[in-house]
């Protein structure tokens, strides 16, 4: 059975285009649900002009003497598109959305009006959505591909801690540790780099400074 989802343009954006920051993470999934037709993306019919607007902008400079048309990524069988009736707008009213969502601008209030009239989540990457995480409920794509965990280093007097970030991607990922730094997995594992940042900062004396450290018991 199809789930629904609202979907808004920037992801249709970063579908499309490999190099774009969010590319990886919103390619995969909406690869991974649309060709299982585990996914009905319900959008309205403005989205498919505001992704060509979108297009145009980002390649009019670039390839001045190409077209900027781009076939956006939603095929018609796994695609509802949603009207704008009579009913729609007097259930936004008398849910009070032209309020709930009054940080909003343009077309960023009428996907979420969708989402919040049909009880489905959002699919996003747009920021000016996390104000209203209680009232929604968004799906940030690079979220799913992002994994914590920790790593401890013992040393002869003192155990080091600290927690890292793991976000997949193209390139093969990247670790970041709770302090800032960040680099790329490569061929190592995701702990064993988190692992080897650590080290080098308790070599460097960084991580007493930041207090990572505490005595052993013994």
């Amino acid at each position: 059975m199809q789930k629904r989802y609202a979907l808004d343009a920037s992801v249709l954006a970063s579908i499309v285009n490999s190099d774009d920051a969010e590319h990886f993470s919103c390619y995969s999934f909406f690869r991974d649900l649309n060709d299982d037709d585990k996914a009905l993306w319900v959008v309205p019919g403005l989205i498919f002009f505001e992704f060509q607007a979108t297009q145009s902008r980002r390649y009019r400079e670039l390839h001045p003497d190409r077209s900027v048309f781009r076939p956006a990524p939603l095929f018609y069988e796994n695609s509802e598109i949603y009207h704008v009736t009579k009913r729609f707008l007097k259930k936004v009213y008398e849910l009070n959305l032209y309020d709930v969502f009054s940080r909003l601008r343009g077309a960023d209030l009428l996907y979420a009006c969708i989402a919040r009239v049909e009880n489905i989540p959002l699919v996003t990457h747009d920021s000016h959505f996390d104000l209203y995480s209680k009232e929604l409920t968004l799906i940030k794509p690079r979220d799913l591909m992002r994994h914590t965990s920790k790593v401890t280093i013992q040393t002869d007097d003192k155990l080091y801690t600290v927690g890292y970030v793991e976000v997949e991607d193209g390139s093969g990922g990247t670790v970041q540790l709770d302090t800032g730094q960040v680099t790329h997995v490569g061929g190592l594992t995701a702990k064993m780099v988190a692992r080897q940042l650590l080290r080098e900062m308790i070599d460097s004396g960084l991580a007493d400074k930041l207090k990572l450290g505490h005595p052993r018991k013994q």
